[in-house]
């Protein structure tokens, strides 16, 4: 992939330059990108280049920037500017997801087998889980006093050797799942709380998420419990 993603040092990047390596049709391939490419259950950014609008961020072989209307060629230098209030709110559900995921398989033994992030609410699925009225209180419960906690929110790259001498056993079978071929790991700390695997851009503290609204669950068969939350 050509393309260097510089939401993976910096989740609070807002505006960049980068030089256009290809432009073909509706999008462009950038040297280096801010915007966050749809992956994880994430949405990508929406924003600007030179004023064009960018609808959306894609990473498959490479990283295409899918625009309203295409005037760049080959070797124009552009500058990005990020939809920042989109940006943000993905951040703050990001990091919400992981304080939900981990409090769920700590208090429940159940674990996050998909989600999907979104601006005004996200859903997760949980496997085995299937709660009740108390139990999802005592989970919004916990969830709001680690906001109230204001812990740190830390992202460092780690050499994996490293990370699974350390690393609770909660944890280790998240990690164990990444291929053998991955040496070092992008990892996400809650302070004192949680430590995973994640390329996504998420909030530099608890503070920072909001309260949780447990807005619904859903039954999707086979013991999963589909949890939709919103952050207030």
């Amino acid at each position: 992939m050509r393309t260097k993603l510089l939401t993976m040092d910096d989740s609070y990047i807002r505006e960049f330059d980068a030089i256009v390596l290809e432009s073909k049709d509706n999008y462009v391939i950038l040297d280096k990108t801010g915007f966050y490419p749809e992956s994880g259950g994430q949405p990508s950014d929406t924003g600007f280049l030179n004023g064009i609008k960018v609808l959306q961020v894609t990473k498959k072989d490479e990283i295409k920037h899918i625009l309203e209307k295409n005037e760049f060629k080959e070797n124009d230098i552009v500058h990005g500017t990020i939809d920042w209030d989109k940006r943000y709110k993905h951040c703050r559900m990001h990091s919400a997801q992981h304080l939900l995921s981990a409090i769920v398989f700590d208090k429940y033994n159940a674990v996050s087998v998909g989600n999907q992030l979104g601006y005004d609410k996200s859903r997760i699925d949980l496997h085995p889980f299937k709660p009740d009225k108390e139990i999802l209180d005592d989970i919004t419960k916990d969830f709001n006093n680690l906001i109230d906690k204001a812990l740190e929110v830390t992202i460092r790259n780690v050499k994996r050797e490293e990370m699974m001498k350390v690393i609770s056993e909660r944890n280790s079978m998240i990690f164990n799942k990444l291929p053998k071929s991955i040496e070092e790991v992008r990892v996400i700390e809650i302070k004192d709380f949680d430590k995973i695997p994640c390329a996504g851009t998420h909030v530099k503290n608890t503070r920072e998420i909001g309260y949780i609204n447990i807005l619904s669950t859903e039954n999707k068969g086979k013991d999963i419990t589909r949890l939709t939350f919103e952050l207030k």
